[in-house]
């Protein structure tokens, strides 16, 4: 096996992240739980499993274990809208240590969802610790409140085609 592994060093493959394999007699099951460290993540394009068609995806760049790996996923769910993993993962900082894991859904039969929650906090705001008697009370009044119109969008292009 490690003859394998330093070909996939010199050719600079990644391996991937495996959370879901497919059990023998049909069906997934997870792989437990992966604790991992951010190190980035791309746009990228990934083939829709169900429909085979090449779409837009996002691929997380992480270390488990002292071996980086890679995680992908498509950048929309399958009525279009944002993949939840895309609004979850923006609320992370590349250095950040997070816990992955497959997790059933509850009534949902066989789908399952990646759960996601925060071990270390490494990023930018590295374990600052707040002083309560610090914070200033802010009224509702001043918190603004934003416009749909005042998120704005990635452009069409990025989803890949005209919208």
């Amino acid at each position: 096996m490690e003859t394998c592994k330093k070909i996939l060093a010199q050719a600079n493959i990644v391996p991937r992240l495996h959370l879901v394999r497919k059990k023998e007699g049909g069906g997934t099951e997870g792989t437990g739980i992966h604790r991992v460290k951010l190190l980035g993540d791309k746009a990228c394009k990934v083939k829709n499993y169900k429909t085979q068609e090449v779409e837009y995806g996002i691929e997380l760049l992480v270390e488990e274990d002292g071996e980086k790996k890679k995680y992908t996923f498509p950048m929309k769910n399958e009525v279009g809208e944002i993949h939840y993993l895309v609004e979850k993962m923006s609320s992370f900082d590349i250095g950040d240590e997070v816990i992955m894991e497959y997790k059933r859904q509850p009534g949902a039969g066989a789908r399952g969802m990646i759960d996601v929650i925060l071990s270390v906090k490494k990023g930018p705001e590295e374990n600052k610790l707040v002083d309560l008697g610090k914070v200033k009370d802010i009224k509702d009044e001043d918190i603004p409140v934003l416009e749909e119109e005042d998120y704005g969008a990635p452009p069409a292009e990025f989803f890949g085609k005209e919208e």
